[in-house]
């Protein structure tokens, strides 16, 4: 029993540097990833200075958004009017974006991400982003804003 022990020790002492992770992540995906991570980023910042050159970089001019805050039915409008209303996305500072979950399928991506802002209790949302490749890079041409409710401790 004893031996059996140790010959299989030295066996998997010998067998465990062949032993790698296989990586099936599509070529290009990791650099799509952080591309599409950066366009959140910017979005949310664009929002909150009300920076327009930036919006016009990173948006279709036709980019909708979808606004349910849960105290009127939802409501689609065009993106570039938010800068309009004063609300938690569109005031500085911008949110924090906790985590994102990108979804890259040839030249069309989705977005999940959650943000949070700092307000008298920590407050989190669910923001949907579709989004497509132009000219090499990627540009929102919808977002579904989530509610706003607090975060959990």
């Amino acid at each position: 029993m004893r031996l059996t022990r140790h010959v299989l020790a030295a066996a998997l002492l010998v067998a465990a540097p062949g032993c790698r992770f296989e990586d099936r992540t599509p070529g290009g995906a990791r650099r799509d990833d952080l591309s599409l991570d950066r366009v959140a980023a910017l979005f949310y910042g664009a929002l909150a200075r009300h920076d327009t050159a930036t919006l016009d970089r990173i948006i279709f001019p036709t980019a909708t958004v979808l606004v349910d805050d849960g105290r009127r039915p939802a409501s689609l409008v065009p993106l570039a009017s938010l800068l309009d209303v004063p609300a938690a996305r569109t005031t500085t500072p911008a949110p924090r974006i906790v985590r994102t979950e990108f979804r890259a399928d040839g030249g069309a991506a989705t977005a999940r991400v959650v943000i949070a802002i700092a307000a008298p209790v920590e407050m989190e949302a669910v923001d949907v982003f579709t989004l497509a490749k132009e000219e090499g890079g990627w540009r929102v041409a919808h977002v579904l804003f989530g509610q706003w409710r607090a975060r959990p401790q």
